[in-house]
């Protein structure tokens, strides 16, 4: 399963694969969103990366790097791809279309709360061990033992936390997710109880001590009231979270300066992304996106092939990168530790691998993207969710400025909705 293994969703998903195959031999159907625009730019990017790999198969064969060849490599990152974004995409868009339009936004939403409240039941449990001090709700902590595929574990050297999830950045993926989904209850629900959802979801972010969930959570948050406060119905509503917001945070400068600010410096130090010579991930994350500058350079237009730019690495590292770099030596350069180094950024990464067209394209689905979900925005009956796949989207690609990856599930449901909603918007314009 390669980047899959420690996901035990993947392996659910993947039988949710499976059911649909196995329908559609017994039934020959099979939805699929033929003619939407934005999932024809990204199988357009998709064919780019055909044809770079086509044009570097001279250099792509004799590649060789902690016991992988490069044909090796190339295929098991497209499989990774292919399966986010195709096979979990058809399943996602089958199982919306069954739904039905009138009941995904509830099911989902429900789905995500429910595990939202079990993410911050055992968040703060681990808060408390780990910060508070008491070590006596151990044993509590130790019952989400029972819950298949969680695995209790305490960070209590660097104190940080990640939940029923097996690391902070899988915390930060899932707050991430989840966020838009949580903050459009401020739009739908009555009372203060629509407030908890986002309250859980920023707590969580301010308290996990991932630089990542702080800054990107807090972005999309950013996000959610730009686009409410556009609409005249909310435009009091944002006024006076905003008024809110600042009155709590003055209330408690005033009354607790010394632990604020202590906060603020702890927080502060974290986001510095230049201090190399204390943090040792900042040193890997610029020299490695540095290094993929170095090849994009070097293959400006096809890039080095999919999946390749590892091998091409290897000896291009700039010496601050390396020096006293304990990552390199033990991991991205150790020919025994058979995982490759992550690039750390796509829009390098794409860079290096796919050339500036590559870029270009998938900037331009990114773009797509945001284009269908604003014009889902337009229209009264799919307003939430309009605002809410823009702003799960502006998380994902801010994400991506820090993780290599396309595997992020929430893209690609969030790609299967507005495919579904926009051929439905379509159907409806023509009916009438």
């Amino acid at each position: 399963m390669g980047e899959y293994a420690q996901d035990a969703n993947a392996l659910i998903l993947l039988i949710g694969v499976l059911l649909l195959l196995f329908k559609f031999f017994i039934t020959g159907e099979i939805r699929y969103p033929v003619s939407n625009f934005t999932n024809h730019t990204f199988l357009i990017f998709l064919g780019w990366i055909f044809i770079g790999f086509v044009v570097n198969i001279p250099d792509v064969i004799p590649s060789y790097f902690k016991q992988t060849s490069g044909i090796n490599r190339f295929l098991r990152q497209l499989f990774s791809l292919v399966l986010s974004s195709i096979l979990f995409f058809v399943f996602y868009y089958n199982v919306i279309s069954y739904v039905g339009k009138q009941k995904i936004l509830i099911l989902i939403r429900k789905t995500f709360l429910v595990s939202l409240i079990i993410v911050s039941i055992y968040g703060f449990l681990e808060f408390l061990i780990l910060r508070a001090g008491l070590s006596q709700l151990i044993p509590l902590i130790n019952l989400f033992d029972y819950i298949p595929f969680v695995d209790v574990r305490l960070d209590t050297r660097l104190e940080r936390l990640s939940s029923i999830t097996y690391e902070p950045p899988a915390l930060a993926m899932y707050l991430i997710t989840v966020a838009g989904w949580m903050f459009s209850y401020i739009l739908t629900d009555k009372g203060l109880k629509k407030f908890i959802p986002t309250i859980l979801v920023l707590s969580l972010a301010l308290l996990s001590g991932s630089r990542t969930s702080l800054v990107v959570v807090l972005f999309q948050f950013i996000v959610f009231l730009i686009n409410i406060f556009s609409l005249k119905k909310y435009s009091k509503l944002v006024f006076r979270i905003f008024v809110g917001t600042c009155s709590i945070i003055f209330l408690i400068s005033v009354f607790n300066y010394k632990t604020v600010r202590e906060f603020v410096d702890e927080k502060s130090d974290s986001l510095d992304f230049t201090n190399m010579k204390d943090n040792v991930s900042n040193q890997s994350r610029l020299g490695i996106q540095y290094t993929s500058l170095l090849i994009f350079k070097e293959n400006p237009v096809f890039g080095v092939g999919y999946g390749q730019q590892a091998f091409h690495a290897e000896h291009k590292y700039p010496y601050w990168a390396v020096k006293n770099n304990w990552e390199f030596e033990q991991k991205y350069l150790n020919e025994r530790v058979r995982s490759f180094p992550p690039g750390y950024n796509v829009y390098t990464r794409l860079l290096a691998e796919t050339g500036i067209i590559g870029l270009l394209l998938f900037v331009f689905f990114i773009w797509s993207f945001f284009y269908q979900a604003n014009e889902l925005k337009k229209d009264n009956q799919n307003k939430i969710m309009g605002i809410i796949i823009i702003v799960s989207m502006s998380g994902f690609t801010l994400n991506w400025l820090q993780i290599d990856s396309f595997r992020m599930y929430g893209v690609w449901l969030c790609l299967a909705l507005l495919c579904f909603l926009y051929n439905k918007k379509k159907e409806n314009t023509n009916v009438v």
